[in-house]
């Protein structure tokens, strides 16, 4: 049984994989979506260690009643290059995070993680319009959160990113496709009531480094994740002891499953 539904010999599955993968909140998310709309599809994780992702997508792609899977780190810009064929938006921001198997059998790649950042926000009354935002990070999720929050409304994006050059190309790629300087390259240091996101893979393990130094945050901030597991990060806890508003990654898994869902359903449900 998942989530209330019996899989059977003619459940459809979709896969999610990353490396790790043992983090990853979608499945149980949208199994339940699933369930309650009676569709015959389950939702799996699928642990694909990065030297095997050539291997095990030529695998997936053999199995006639996979219909697509999720793809999260450290996948997402390399699966680029793997998918038959790219919608819009992919090529707009540069990462992948949906494939779904056509109806020709083709595999085409999506991108639902700056939708659903957005969507996950608004659903907890964050405030973006006219607000400036520190981005952690440069990754295929900050691309993506970077341009989501532009369309938003969002004042300006400040990117902070381990290595310069590659914020620097984000910063330029979104002040290209928007034709008005928003975004720019700056230090991991928020200012007077930012939005500030972690879009960074740290966070993951209570051993990793923080991304930002939390004593630099102060309330009127907003301290957003964009991991799931766990829900309160270490980061996400030192925010809210500095009496920060925090916003958990569960925000955006909750956020973009019912696209992605819907999206699925438009074929294989």
């Amino acid at each position: 049984m998942v989530d209330g539904f019996q899989i059977r010999g003619t459940t459809r599955l979709m896969g999610i994989i990353g490396d790790p993968i043992a983090q990853a909140k979608t499945p149980a998310t949208i199994n339940t979506i699933f369930s309650a709309g009676g569709v015959d599809i389950a939702c799996v994780p699928i642990h694909v260690p990065v030297q095997e992702l050539e291997t095990v997508w030529a695998g997936l792609k053999g199995m006639p009643n996979l219909i697509g899977f999720g793809i999260t780190l450290p996948h997402k810009q390399t699966a680029l290059e793997l998918c038959d064929s790219l919608d819009p938006l992919v090529k707009r921001v540069g990462a992948v995070n949906v494939v779904r198997r056509e109806r020709d059998g083709s595999f085409r790649g999506y991108q639902f993680d700056g939708k659903g950042f957005v969507r996950g926000l608004r659903a907890n009354s964050i405030v973006i319009e006219t607000r400036e935002v520190l981005l952690l990070g440069a990754g295929g999720a900050a691309v993506a959160i970077a341009f989501a929050l532009v369309e938003a409304g969002a004042k300006s994006v400040t990117i902070a990113n381990r290595t310069t050059e590659k914020a620097q190309v984000l910063a330029d790629t979104v002040n290209a496709d928007f034709g008005r300087i928003v975004a720019k390259v700056g230090p991991a240091k928020p200012t007077t009531g930012q939005l500030v996101i972690n879009a960074t893979s740290l966070g993951l393990n209570d051993q990793d480094a923080l991304p930002l130094d939390p004593d630099l945050l102060r309330p009127g901030m907003t301290m957003a994740e964009v991991i799931a597991q766990p829900e309160t990060t270490r980061l996400l806890a030192e925010a809210a002891a500095r009496d920060v508003e925090t916003h958990s990654g569960i925000h955006m898994i909750k956020g973009q499953v019912g696209l992605i869902a819907d999206h699925m359903c438009d074929i294989w449900g």
